[in-house]
């Protein structure tokens, strides 16, 4: 008879198991208990007299990551509920960092579901690192629950560009050709648009519009000085424009001087 009792507790336990393996990475992670039923602290009696009226919080197990500029939708904020616990529960987000939101802000999860799907939403100039979600559950009646949400905000895609080391130097009714290289995060898979700023008078660029293609490393465009450009040494601001995020910029040096 023993052997039988401990056959079937062997086999529930490994039920459970298997029910946690294949269940979504939600999970308890601690937190607080709410609703009408929670204890007082002192006589761990219910408040208000009602002792399987409570819920539970719960969050993804695992850290959400999000990169800058993005969004992570669907993330799962679900409710263990005691058997007679049916109220509806609205979440409230707290301690939340700079340049990071979640829509909608104030999700409701009524009394007949389970779960409530938010959005983070983090801005390109959002401060990276791991932060901690405070999550509150207010109920129509009862206790707050709260637990964190743990979230991670990492680097966007990114890419920088190269200019050549040395000014380069054209004369006057000629042109010299200029390379850039631009470097791209492996993830990084934007066209560039490479402008510059004001020219001195007489000095342009062909083409005027400097594109690198995703997939080239290199870029080349020429710069034309008019027989009667400007002459002198200049420092002009070029940046790169990506088709989405933020742009880059670097100090273009060249030099225009006369034929002699």
């Amino acid at each position: 008879m023993l052997q039988k009792v401990e056959f079937e507790s062997m086999k529930r336990f490994s039920k459970a198991l298997c029910i946690f393996a294949l269940s979504p990475l939600v999970g308890c992670n601690e937190g607080t208990t709410g609703g009408p039923g929670v204890g007082d602290a002192k006589t761990k009696k219910s408040v208000l007299g009602r002792p399987d009226d409570t819920f539970n919080l719960s969050v993804p197990i695992l850290q959400t990551s999000v990169q800058q500029g993005n969004e992570e939708n669907g993330v799962i904020i679900g409710i263990n509920r005691t058997k007679n616990f049916d109220s509806d529960v609205t979440l409230e987000f707290k301690n939340l960092p700079e340049g990071v939101a979640i829509r909608p802000d104030r999700p409701v999860i009524k009394h007949g579901d389970s779960e409530s799907k938010i959005s983070i939403v983090v801005d390109e100039s959002a401060a990276k690192g791991e932060f901690k979600i405070e999550v509150t559950g207010h109920p129509t009646q009862g206790a707050d629950a709260m637990i964190d949400l743990r979230i991670a905000v990492t680097a966007k895609d990114s890419f920088s560009f190269n200019l050549p080391l040395l000014s380069t130097s054209v004369k006057q009714g000629e042109s010299q050709v200029v390379s850039i290289r631009v470097n791209r995060d492996k993830t990084f898979m934007q066209d560039v648009t490479l402008s510059l700023g004001d020219l001195p008078t007489g000095v342009t660029t062909e083409p005027t519009s400097i594109v690198n293609r995703n997939g080239e490393s290199e870029t080349e465009f020429k710069l034309v000085a008019a027989p009667d450009a400007a002459l002198g040494r200049f420092a002009v601001m070029m940046i790169g424009h990506p088709t989405g995020g933020l742009d880059a910029s670097k100090e273009f040096n060249f030099v225009v001087s006369k034929v002699e």
